[in-house]
């Protein structure tokens, strides 16, 4: 069995018979602007940029001719400065992978920091006077102790964890 062919075209969902030459539109075509011409490559792929509708923005326009001005004298940046590098701040850092070296910071807090003998004095610091050498040993001293109280907290807090481990092991034994 064989169906009829049908030389008009049928719309299935509307169930109507169109007309073979229904106008088909298949895209909207736009002049570029009477002022810009086409580069090859804009050509190419038909679009501009220039015939963008944002392109008078602030955006748009190169910025590498606007330098900003050049200052001579630079704001200090002292707020921010590098903390000093302490034996208790690796003692932290080490301590998750050997967590006893949480316990050597910790012993930190007991032991003072103290400037060199005055005989090595020279040696350490020479070109800092004696109240320069203080205030450095003062800074230090206050970067340690940060960090020994954070070693002692994650002391603490990894003996929290391993009792409460080893009481719910216990517990989960015993029932």
């Amino acid at each position: 069995m064989s169906l009829p062919l049908v030389s008009n075209i049928v719309d299935l969902e509307g169930q109507t018979v169109l007309p073979e030459t229904a106008p088909v539109l298949t895209c909207v075509t736009r002049a570029p602007p009477t002022y810009f011409t086409p580069t090859p490559v804009e050509d190419f792929f038909g679009y501009t940029l220039s015939s963008s509708r944002t392109h008078e923005s602030r955006h748009d326009q190169s910025t590498t001719d606007i330098l900003p001005p050049y200052v001579d004298d630079l704001p200090p940046y002292t707020r921010n400065a590098p903390e000093p590098t302490t034996l208790a701040m690796y003692l932290f850092k080490f301590g998750f992978l050997f967590p006893p070296f949480w316990i050597m910071g910790a012993i930190i807090l007991m032991s003072p920091l103290r400037a060199p003998d005055s005989s090595e004095t020279v040696a350490w610091m020479p070109e800092k006077t004696e109240s320069e050498r203080q205030q450095i040993i003062a800074q230090m001293r206050k970067v340690e102790v940060k960090w020994a109280y954070r070693c002692v907290w994650a002391l603490v807090i990894l003996i929290i964890l391993v009792s409460a481990a080893v009481i719910a092991a216990w517990a989960i034994i015993r029932a």
